[in-house]
């Protein structure tokens, strides 16, 4: 299903649509999955793919393109073709309102024909207002529940009403051929969080046992009770224990960690 959203509500696109050739470059799944396995981490292969997504949609006029992806309660532009997509996608979050969060929200296609002219998102139309942008489609990226995420790509053109029928179809071709490897994508970012949560962790506990053994050196006391002073410690600076602990290593050898905590 499709939103369409203008003043005019279905202004003709007959004309743009003959006039655009037929696509033949389209990337296949392959070739995103291929961009997947060279890309670093998860920010750079949205950004090739909003690049490759921007390069085969400019057909008529300039495409700018750009992947919105929720993970954790929180959506954001993880890639962009160029800048100026990014901060219509920013300006969106920052507004609270636009036709790239509702096409995440609702998973629909989002069709703007004209910013300038259409009666919705006011505070996002407002904001835009001096951009060269003129209409928005956005298309779900579909993404199974299990991965705990949603997405949707993101298309601007300059003109109005810049989007036909047949180029919109191509759009939502896209976003579903980039589906599986936006799933590998996303499952490797949460494997890679997981894994630096866990480092931060035994980090973390590194330090506060070596801190705990600094303090049982210097005071003469039991593993538990030097543990005790350093969280007697966080409680009263309202501090993180791995920041205070982190504290007594850098002054070690400076005072009595019993005595400083005291």
């Amino acid at each position: 299903m499709e939103r369409t959203y203008g003043e005019s509500e279905q202004d003709t696109t007959e004309g743009l649509a003959a006039a655009l050739p037929p696509a033949t470059s389209w990337p296949r799944e392959e070739e995103l999955l291929d961009e997947f396995l060279v890309s670093p981490d998860l920010a750079a292969f949205l950004k090739r793919l909003s690049e490759l997504s921007a390069r085969d949609l400019s057909t008529t006029a300039q495409i700018s393109c750009s992947v919105t992806l929720g993970r954790r309660g929180r959506r954001a532009t993880v890639g962009s073709s160029d800048p100026t997509a990014e901060a219509m996608d920013e300006i969106q979050y920052a507004s609270g309102e636009g036709p790239c969060q509702d096409s995440v929200t609702t998973g629909l296609t989002v069709y703007v024909p004209d910013l300038r002219t259409t009666t919705l998102y006011p505070r996002y139309r407002k904001a835009v207002s001096g951009s060269p942008l003129r209409s928005v489609f956005a298309t779900p990226i579909p993404l199974p529940v299990s991965i705990e995420a949603d997405a949707a790509l993101n298309s601007y053109s300059t003109e109005p009403d810049g989007f036909s029928e047949e180029l919109r179809s191509e759009a939502e071709k896209l976003a579903a051929l980039a589906s599986r490897a936006l799933q590998l994508a996303v499952r490797m970012a949460r494997e890679n969080d997981r894994s630096a949560d866990l480092a931060a962790a035994l980090e973390s506990r590194t330090t506060i046992n070596l801190a705990a053994g600094v303090i049982m050196a210097q005071s003469n006391c039991s593993s538990e009770e030097a543990m005790q002073l350093l969280k007697k410690a966080s409680m009263n600076r309202n501090e993180k224990l791995r920041d205070v602990a982190a504290t007594v290593l850098t002054r070690y050898g400076e005072a009595d960690p019993a005595t400083y905590f005291g």
